[in-house]
């Protein structure tokens, strides 16, 4: 007869398994093991989860009153923390703004400190205004990479491996809110939460 500890294994092997013939997913096999695996106080410490983190990062958000400018999602695909353009650059440009370096700079602390079995992928995102004779960026798609590599950077400077990291550049082709039909004023505020750089943790 086998014991419930031996039958919680085997499960946890089988679900481990299936996992690893599916796309990797660490939240989802994370999940399965702290459902299953009951660790004793007095053994080593469980290893944060994308949950403890999510609440680290919001806590940090409130702590700064960045909640108007920042927002975290978990789901199964993994943590992502969304920040509008206006907390971490200077409009048009992909230099670090006053605020990102303060406010930003300690939620960017928090993020660092992911467990190393993580990636981060760092997307940047822009309106759908041409950039027409700009001095430094050809394009939107200039000017999402270059803000991409500016957090990058940030992050690198915090000690995070370069090798765990990647930039996406979307430019203004995956709209948050989408522009058609919209003038004046709604399309200001549609087009204010477009310009965004999105921190995905998976």
């Amino acid at each position: 007869v086998y014991k419930r500890q031996d039958l919680s294994f085997i499960l946890m092997c089988f679900f481990a398994l299936q996992i690893s013939f599916s796309k990797p997913n660490k939240q989802k096999f994370d999940n399965v093991v702290n459902g299953m695996v009951q660790t004793p106080k007095n053994q080593a410490k469980k290893a944060d989860t994308l949950e403890k983190l999510a609440k680290k990062i919001k806590k940090e958000i409130k702590k700064n009153k960045l909640e108007k400018s920042a927002r975290v999602k978990l789901d199964a695909d993994g943590l992502a923390i969304e920040l509008r353009d206006r907390l971490l650059f200077k409009p048009g440009s992909a230099r670090p703004s006053d605020s990102m370096k303060s406010e930003a700079g300690k939620v960017f602390s928090v993020i660092s400190k992911t467990p190393k079995k993580y990636q981060l992928t760092i997307e940047g995102h822009t309106d759908d205004t041409p950039l027409v004779g700009h001095r430094k960026y050809r394009s939107n798609w200039d000017l999402s990479a270059a803000r991409g590599i500016s957090l990058l950077d940030a992050f690198a400077s915090k000690g995070v491996d370069r090798k765990r990291m990647r930039v996406v550049a979307y430019a203004d082709t995956k709209p948050k809110v989408a522009i058609k039909g919209k003038a004046g004023n709604q399309l200001r505020r549609a087009r204010a939460s477009n310009r965004r750089v999105v921190i995905r943790i998976d």
